[in-house]
């Protein structure tokens, strides 16, 4: 058993946003129904799979033609029947389809429908599409990173995405718990917009106390020095010496009792005010080491300190990442091979989930004809769906 095992989700989500949120809820229990256009999930092209397979395990995939009236009947049964509903279509494009919430809880009053966006369903810029680079600009995360003297830059992994997808997981959750004990059905409506506002939290904070603008700072941290990346012997590593007893361990590992000695680095503020000096300083001691062995150094000093690896030192070479099982084997429907991917991010002491996912990623409509079964349909009526092209299975 499962927590999420008498759960029904029709999932009518593409990209990686909404995929993320229905993976965990699969990975829980959940019957995830992925429906796809007949081109299926546009992401399925991209890095030839492999941006689809590390977001789309658990689920059975249906591949439907919505602009047809067979397909968006079958849709629509489905949809009567599922607990949750979530979608990452445009505002107003399901309405079209009659597909969206107000038409869905016609037939299913208890539903919990999630609609995520690039800036949810009401405000000026609710039509807008939505593009996890473009909403790291206008959040104002873009304008924090990079160096001062550069233009600013994004951040190349999917961080805002994940991240929503992960809340609606969490909202959708709470609306289950709450309908579980009496409650209503509810429309929740989240954007990656929303979610990257929340996370430039002590920003807009300091922002409003303060008036001050946060600037680019290339690697360094706030609030102390040395506080950010450094060049090494092999290459760099991020060292974060955050109050006074952790630079004295510091100068006392790298044998440089000067430094604590020094005018200029006496205190944290004075070490801010100098903080390129003492950068310098730092400098000519850490290019005699090597990262991996200065990180294990200034780590047994309880200062914390984190070698700079690549993807290849993450896969092949990282011992926590072997004794956590951060990686697990997987299968590329697109490219049909054996892969790698991550695991998910949470270990349970109980049996609710292994670390291994449950099912690999479907192919394109590979479950078409199972669940319209399932759904009553029968092999006449599957049959005439193809025939009309509404739906479509794997070749």
């Amino acid at each position: 058993m499962k927590p999420l095992d008498d759960l029904t989700v029709v999932d009518l989500t593409q990209s990686i946003a909404g995929p993320v949120c229905t993976q965990l809820l699969a990975e829980m229990g959940a019957t995830v129904l992925k429906i796809e256009p007949p081109d299926g999930d546009a992401f399925r092209r991209l890095m030839d799979g492999n941006m689809f397979t590390p977001f789309n395990h658990g689920k059975q995939s249906l591949c439907v033609d919505l602009k047809t009236d067979e397909g968006r009947e079958v849709v629509t049964d489905m949809v009567r029947e599922a607990d949750v509903v979530v979608e990452s279509f445009r505002p107003g494009v399901l309405e079209t389809f009659d597909l969206d919430y107000e038409s869905v809880t016609e037939r299913n009053e208890d539903v919990i429908y999630c609609s995520l966006s690039g800036f949810g369903r009401t405000g000026p810029y609710q039509s807008y599409p939505g593009y996890d680079p473009c909403i790291q600009a206008v959040s104002g995360l873009m304008a924090i990173t990079g160096y001062r003297d550069r233009p600013p830059i994004r951040i190349r992994a999917s961080l805002i995405d994940c991240g929503t997808g992960a809340n609606a997981a969490v909202a959708i959750l709470a609306a289950v718990r709450q309908r579980d004990r009496g409650g209503d059905g509810t429309h929740i409506d989240i954007s990656l917009f929303d979610v990257a506002v929340s996370w430039m939290s002590y920003w807009i904070t300091n922002y409003d106390q303060t008036g001050d603008l946060p600037e680019r700072a290339g690697g360094n941290g706030i609030g102390s020095a040395p506080n950010g990346v450094f060049p090494t012997g092999d290459g760099h590593i991020y060292v974060a010496a955050i109050s006074e007893a952790m630079y004295e361990r510091l100068c006392t590992v790298l044998e440089r009792p000067d430094l604590l000695e020094d005018d200029r680095f006496r205190t944290i503020d004075d070490r801010l005010e100098h903080r390129e000096a003492l950068r310098e300083e730092l400098i000519s001691v850490f290019e005699a080491y090597r990262s991996a062995d200065l990180e294990e150094e200034l780590l047994e000093a309880g200062i914390p300190a984190g070698a700079v690896q690549t993807v290849a030192d993450l896969v092949e070479d990282d011992d926590h990442v072997a004794a956590r099982s951060s990686l697990v084997d997987s299968y590329n429907p697109e490219a049909d091979e054996a892969v790698v991917t991550a695991a998910l991010p949470f270990r349970f002491s109980s049996a609710i989930h292994d670390g291994e996912f449950s099912s690999p990623p479907p192919t394109k409509g590979e479950h078409t004809d199972d669940v319209l079964a399932a759904l009553s349909y029968s092999q006449r009526e599957i049959e005439a769906l193809h025939e009309a092209g509404a739906v479509f299975s794997s070749p």
